[in-house]
């Protein structure tokens, strides 16, 4: 019975962890998402077109997506000694996130096939369900007080405060508005229930 639950807990972490990465990658490079949040009072704050911003956007996605990318350099937004070393320390972070879905999907495969093999598919409903459930509830855990909760993640993940931009130092920071955070925030979980859903309605059909 106890070996029973650990391996469920363990199918069921893996298949969420898989998910939560994927999502993050998909958000990240979800342009268009920051495209929603420029209006005519940011191009104005910053003095800027709005497609002038957006190239500056593809070149800082560019930096943080591309391994190969090693130096940042935006052709309207100057960085701030400590700016770089920031955003260094998030182009790590989402370099990781990478290795861990590709890794994590693998391993979902795997699982799959052995599931499908072994006709246990039921032993993925429990963990799903609970998943599924839980997703929204963190969601709204969260934003009740999102900034507080932006704070915390900040302090988790980096071990400085370089990543309080000074808008005169940093000017980026100007374009990456708390709306655009927001914005990523709800559309990331989003992507996780959505592929929780559909991974529970796969897997349910297969038990029925």
């Amino acid at each position: 019975m106890a070996i029973g639950f650990w391996k469920r807990l363990l199918y069921s972490l893996l298949l969420d962890i898989a998910g939560l990465s994927s999502a993050i990658f998909l958000t990240i490079n979800s342009i268009f998402l920051f495209r929603f949040t420029i209006n005519a009072h940011l191009t104005k704050l910053v003095g800027m077109s709005t497609n002038k911003i957006m190239v500056n956007y593809y070149q800082l996605i560019a930096y943080l997506e591309l391994p190969w990318v090693h130096r940042l350099k935006l052709d309207d937004f100057p960085f701030s000694e400590h700016g770089l070393v920031h955003m260094a320390e998030v182009k790590n972070l989402f370099m990781l996130n990478t290795i861990v879905m590709v890794f994590s999907i693998c391993m979902v495969i795997i699982l799959y096939r052995y599931i499908a093999k072994n006709k246990k598919w039921w032993e993925l409903i429990g963990g799903l369900q609970n998943s599924m459930i839980l997703v929204p509830l963190v969601v709204i855990f969260i934003s009740l007080d999102f900034d507080h909760w932006f704070v915390l993640f900040h302090q988790a993940f980096f071990n400085n405060n370089y990543w309080i931009f000074n808008p005169v130092t940093d000017p980026i920071i100007n374009v990456l508005t708390d709306n655009f955070f927001t914005i990523c925030f709800v559309f990331l979980f989003g992507l996780l229930e959505l592929y929780l859903a559909i991974s529970f309605w796969v897997v349910k059909k297969q038990v029925n």
